[in-house]
């Protein structure tokens, strides 16, 4: 652990997570929240969970999910946010 390095807490590494993904970002943000992403498992999931996100949404292939995984994707979101939970789509 670098103790030049400016120490910083969970919601600093979640305000600053655009920045930190982005290739351009500054080296010193980058630094810190690697340093907090080292001791932080719960922040190590929520960037890891972030990147995988970009990844998908930027890739050019459909992602297909299956019918047993959709429908119960359907009925956790529509318990969720209070919607019928048939597991159909509104289409």
């Amino acid at each position: 652990m670098n103790p030049d390095l400016k120490k910083i807490g969970c919601s600093e590494v979640l305000e600053q997570l655009g920045q930190y993904l982005d290739e351009d970002a500054r080296e010193e943000l980058c630094r810190a929240i690697e340093e907090h992403l080292a001791r932080c498992h719960d922040c190590q999931i929520y960037v890891d969970t972030v990147k995988k996100t970009i990844i998908l949404y930027q890739s050019d292939k459909g992602l297909e999910l299956p019918f047993t995984a959709n429908a119960r994707l359907q009925t956790a979101m529509a318990r969720e946010y209070g919607g019928s939970g048939g597991g159909g789509t509104s289409d």
